[in-house]
């Protein structure tokens, strides 16, 4: 009982099947029947038992073909039923040479039944308007303006504008390329100048999620920052303990210089007291006058040691203070120098990131229902084919589902549903 019951499914999906064959098939020969040849369309005229005998000739725009033996004949505005009857009436009953495999000659009498006459290739369809490449397309049988506006490419926003000058869109598509780069360049040089200020050595290398760049343009930039962090950094902390070494330096020196200074002070006041005793015994008459010099030059001499070591302590002082001002100063001028390039980097990155968005907005395509971008979400096609009938072009609004003809001409607009 399951196997009827599934000859008879599958009978049904290949009745459903046929029909649409059959429907298609129709549509097909009804267009076939109806359409006429005009200027563009390419036929081929050949007879059967005489492969040598094919011809292929495009009408031209006097609307005649030129074919080998017959001459000028004039097609356009027949059907291809009308180009079958001529043909056959024109090579009915002549005599063609055929040369056979082995060189020789045979002559066949053409009868109406080995004429064939075909239309091998319609006249192109044009596609102008809000699609993403406008342009001449290759007529295809049962073609729909959807099946064109897809060949096109989708609908376009970028053409929607309608402005004039408005760029091609590779080349928007290598302006957006190159503010990406820039844009990128600019990123990673804000996260080199943060991880400076922060004293550290490396940064967060990963691309942000709304660039797409290959590796091989991202690479450079990256490395060259990370170097540039390097060399920066091995710099600064060279000039700075270069600083704090001298800082250092001075330390131990006055500290050296204090011990000596409190030796030669403890010095000038024995000599003092030695003064004072020997001129208390001069007076006495107990020490000669030349004891009271010696004691006197001694005072002397030892005065003059504490009072350049004073000077050297107070110019090592100095020099100590100096250098703990050149550390704050090469600090504070290298953060306001890197805090500038950060000013001047984020402003850089908003004016990027602006025109990227903008450019983004023109080169992004709406293709057939799927989703327009936030903004534009009422933007429907408005479709109208340029066709032309008894030597006369008239405007019809059609559909995305209207059957195109050859030569016909697309028109796409993109207009808001309220018509405005």
């Amino acid at each position: 009982m399951n196997r009827t019951k599934r000859s008879k499914a599958f009978s049904r999906i290949l009745s459903a099947a046929s029909m649409a064959i059959f429907v298609v098939s129709a549509s097909n020969a009804c267009f076939a029947d109806q359409y006429k040849l005009a200027a563009g369309d390419t036929v081929e005229v050949s007879i059967g038992g005489a492969s040598e005998q094919r011809h292929r000739a495009q009408i031209q725009t006097d609307g005649t073909i030129v074919l080998a033996g017959i001459g000028t004949i004039d097609v356009a505005g027949l059907t291809t039923a009308e180009l079958q009857t001529r043909m056959e009436t024109l090579l009915q009953s002549r005599i063609l040479r055929q040369r056979l495999p082995d060189g020789r000659e045979q002559a066949i009498v053409v009868v109406p039944g080995d004429v064939t006459a075909s239309v091998v290739e319609y006249r192109p369809i044009y596609v102008t308007g809000d699609v993403l490449t406008p342009g001449q397309l290759v007529y295809r049988s049962s073609m729909t303006v959807r099946q064109a506006v897809a060949v096109s490419g989708g609908y376009s926003l970028l053409r929607s504008r309608n402005q004039l000058g408005t760029n091609d869109p590779v080349d928007l598509l290598r302006d957006y390329q190159s503010l990406s780069a820039e844009y990128a360049k600019e990123h990673f040089h804000i996260l080199r100048i943060n991880a400076e200020l922060a004293d550290k050595d490396t940064f967060d290398q990963t691309l942000p999620q709304d660039i797409s760049l290959p590796a091989s343009a991202i690479d450079p930039i990256v490395r060259a920052e990370a170097e540039s962090l390097q060399a920066s950094q091995r710099d600064y902390r060279k000039e700075r303990k270069f600083l704090e070494d001298a800082v250092r330096e001075a330390d131990a020196q006055y500290a050296t210089l204090s011990k000596q200074q409190d030796g030669e002070e403890k010095g000038v006041q024995a000599d003092e007291e030695e003064l004072e005793r020997v001129v208390k015994l001069f007076g006495s008459g107990s020490l000669p006058s030349p004891r009271v010099s010696e004691s006197r030059r001694a005072l002397l001499l030892s005065s003059t040691r504490r009072l350049q070591t004073t000077v050297e302590l107070m110019r090592l002082q100095r020099q100590r203070e100096d250098s703990a001002r050149q550390i704050d100063r090469v600090a504070s001028q290298r953060t306001i120098t890197l805090l500038r390039e950060l000013r001047d980097s984020s402003v850089h990155v908003a004016e990027l990131r602006i025109k990227m968005r903008a450019l983004g907005q023109k080169l992004q395509p709406v293709n057939g229902s799927a989703a327009i971008p936030a903004g534009t979400s009422n933007l429907q096609p408005q479709v109208t084919i340029v066709r032309k009938s008894d030597q006369k072009w008239e405007k019809i609004a059609a559909s995305e589902d209207s059957d195109l003809q050859p030569g016909d001409i697309v028109e796409i607009a993109l207009r808001p549903q309220d018509g405005s």
